[in-house]
């Protein structure tokens, strides 16, 4: 029994320690909270005055809106070396959106589009410029038949190239993405606890506006541009600006290919290693050189590339000759047919991929050397390895991964920036789908959490309610279970898409969403991105503590320190597991706080203590209590001293509240004044009588005092 008793106590005295030892409440920064940002304009105030109201965000949990997306415009005609005053709209957006956020005190998440393959309008001249400028089908042709009848062709369905050898397209991409850096860092500089984040290019991938979804493997695809097409064979063959030692991107080609596959014995090497029959490296469509001028002052208005194929020279359906200046037979081209594999296919479907790549990740070097920290600045890609439940093992993957060379690996663009990715689930009645839900996030989710710790989810929606389709919402807590999926992945950034949708595919407000987006802030709002949620922080210390005396009160009044981190925002009852302050009490300065010297308990950020005695000093000490009732440390000792006490001042026909003592009757002149015990129960008064005033000071119980 003794035995027991014994094992008891220890298990005992290991639980005490495991509590005091628990770690302590760490100050929220960026690194150790999750973004909860939502696309709806911040402008929108009466919108955002109900989110804050509705939801409890806390120190690890933040507020912040979405913009997705905004469109710097350098116009095509623009001096590059000027492109910050050319870029001016794009500024007035962003300052727009920062004073909306200031006004709000919320913070601000944005997405920058290219004009690439998003705001497709902004590069309308580019390419009537020169059609290399867009993305070609593999039949040469820009759009569908049906397509490219339409009166804004090259605004709806023309994408541009992502080609790096479209150089004057990639002069003008550069010198607004540089201009827009530059303008961010400054704007994060000034609002750093606005513009929290950044992402881009928004969904950057290549032309899937002829898919047929009835089918994986495609009959079109992209990109044959010229451009691209050049573009592939000196990456392969490490020459141009591949060449590894004086190319613009050295280092960056076909990490098998280089000299071996240069000249003439290189092209036969290819032709054996990848089962083709190239009589010359030069293009079979549309041949141009790195020597032509390209055009490298686009003020004048006037293009001086001498293979520029103007808009006017397109012919739809007969952009592929077999004889003329825009035909070498045996040339160089890549494979033109999905149909049948084999290594040159692959190799084209990893330039495609590569090409991607690429365009992101120059963009995040951009931003880099404009000095944008690399953990504030995400990608934005489309996981098409990974859309709809698929995975990158299956023999046949989805069909937009064969369309638009996006899969999740285009999003790495560290050491820049971060890996972001749009991610969002499906849900169909279940006699359309019987699963009912095509979730992208069943293996999207691992795999972007697999490659790092600092991801963002971007267009994340738990369920879409695809139009026409007569959808039943699930419960809030089965959405629940889906945003803690990402939780339990570590995510740090969620661009939940959208607050306000009104055609209902995605609307959050006055859904299950809503409630289940209430619930896992509840959640999460305390563990500082800790995926055990049981976890409880012990308190810091108290800070901030000061000590004063009021004679005209007779009491010592404590201000125990609103803030929980002095220089930091944060207050106490802003974190969701803090329950009360203890306030320790001695006469003896340097005092070990201890049962006997606790004087109270404390929910306010200030206390009154009123059982003093004049002439006496007091030394306080207080610590923080978690809802486990663990107490942090101490805080340093305040002390205050009691000095005689002013006069109260009397009010004829009138009764004055004084320390628990009812104080009632006249004071005039030099009159003599007697106080009486009126009260009940056990009462120790120290009177002062004077000829102007009186003293009452009760030491304990409670009662009345009257004049007599």
């Amino acid at each position: 029994m003794k035995r027991n008793i014994a094992l008891y106590c220890l298990c005992g005295i290991f639980l005490l320690l495991s509590l005091g030892s628990a770690d302590e409440l760490p100050i929220p920064t960026y690194a150790n909270s999750v973004i909860i940002s939502i696309e709806h304009s911040p402008a929108d105030f009466a919108e955002v005055d109900y989110i804050k109201s509705r939801f409890n965000f806390g120190l690890y949990a933040w507020l912040s809106f979405s913009r997705t997306t905004i469109n710097p415009d350098l116009p095509w005609h623009h001096d590059w070396n000027d492109a910050s005053a050319g870029i001016q709209s794009f500024k007035d957006q962003v300052n727009a959106l920062i004073a909306a956020c200031k006004k709000k005190n919320v913070r601000l998440h944005i997405v920058l589009c290219s004009g690439i393959a998003r705001a497709l309008p902004l590069y309308r001249k580019a390419k009537q410029e020169d059609i290399r400028n867009c993305s070609w089908y593999n039949d040469n042709k820009l759009a569908s038949d049906t397509q490219i009848a339409a009166p804004n062709a090259l605004d709806e369905f023309v994408f541009g190239t992502c080609s790096r050898y479209a150089r004057k397209l990639r002069a003008n991409l550069e010198a607004k993405a540089k201009a827009a850096a530059a303008f961010l860092k400054q704007v994060m500089d000034e609002n750093p606890d606005v513009l929290i984040a950044l992402s881009g290019w928004g969904e950057a991938e290549m032309n899937f506006n002829r898919i047929d979804h009835l089918r994986n493997l495609q009959e079109y695809f992209c990109d044959y541009s010229p451009f691209a097409v050049f573009e592939f064979r000196d990456w392969i063959c490490h020459t141009g600006m591949y060449d590894d030692l004086s190319g613009a991107y050295k280092g960056q080609g076909y990490a098998q290919g280089g000299t071996k596959y240069q000249g003439t014995a290189g092209l036969a090497q290819f032709n054996a290693d990848f089962g083709t029959a190239f009589t010359t490296w030069n293009l079979k469509y549309y041949n141009w050189s790195l020597a032509d001028e390209y055009d490298s002052n686009p003020v004048d208005e006037v293009s001086n590339d001498p293979n520029r194929i103007p808009i006017s020279q397109y012919s739809h359906g007969n952009m592929m000759p077999s004889s003329g200046a825009g035909y070498i037979a045996g040339g160089f081209d890549p494979p033109r047919s999905m149909m049948t594999p084999g290594a040159f296919l692959n190799l084209w479907t990893l330039f495609r991929q590569t090409m991607v790549h690429n365009f992101v990740k120059d963009l995040a070097k951009w931003m880099s050397e404009a000095g944008i920290p690399s953990d504030r600045w995400f990608s934005h890609q489309i996981a098409t390895d990974y859309l709809w439940g698929s995975n990158p093992t299956w023999p046949e993957l989805y069909n937009r991964y064969y369309t638009s060379a996006s899969p999740l690996w285009t999003s790495d663009v560290r050491p820049y920036g971060s890996i972001g990715a749009t991610i969002y689930d499906i849900k169909y009645p279940p006699d359309v789908f019987p699963g009912e839900f095509a979730r992208t996030t069943k293996y999207g989710v691992p795999a972007i959490r697999g490659m790092t710790d600092n991801w963002a989810i971007m267009e994340y929606d738990a369920e879409t309610y695809p139009s026409g389709f007569a959808v039943q919402q699930s419960s809030a807590d089965l959405i629940l279970q889906q945003y803690m999926n990402l939780y339990n992945h570590n995510v740090h950034l969620i661009n939940f898409f959208r607050w306000l949708d009104d055609s209902g595919e995605h609307r959050i407000k006055g859904m299950n969403k809503e409630a289940a987006l209430a619930s896992f802030i509840e959640r999460i709002r305390d563990k500082a991105r800790r995926t055990n949620l049981s976890t409880v922080f012990s308190p810091p210390k108290v800070a901030g503590l000061s000590a004063g005396y009021d004679s005209s009160v007779f009491t010592v009044r404590l201000a125990l320190g609103g803030k929980i981190w002095q220089g930091q925002p944060w207050n106490w009852k802003d974190w969701g597991d803090f329950s009360h302050f203890e306030i320790y009490r001695s006469q003896t300065p340097n005092f070990t706080p201890g049962p006997g010297n606790l004087l109270a308990t404390a929910t306010d950020y200030s206390y009154d203590d009123r059982a003093i005695l004049v002439g006496a000093t007091y030394f306080y000490k207080v610590r923080a209590v978690n809802k486990n009732q663990v107490g942090g440390p101490f805080s340093d000792e305040i002390s205050a001293t009691v000095t005689s006490p002013q006069a109260p001042v009397l009010y004829v026909n009138k009764s004055l509240v004084y320390f628990g003592a009812t104080v009632g009757g006249a004071v005039t002149g030099k009159e003599r004044i007697l106080v009486t015990n009126t009260g009940q129960g056990v009462l120790n008064w120290q009177v002062t009588k004077s000829t102007s005033w009186i003293e009452v000071n009760p030491f304990s119980g409670t009662g009345n005092a009257a004049i007599e």
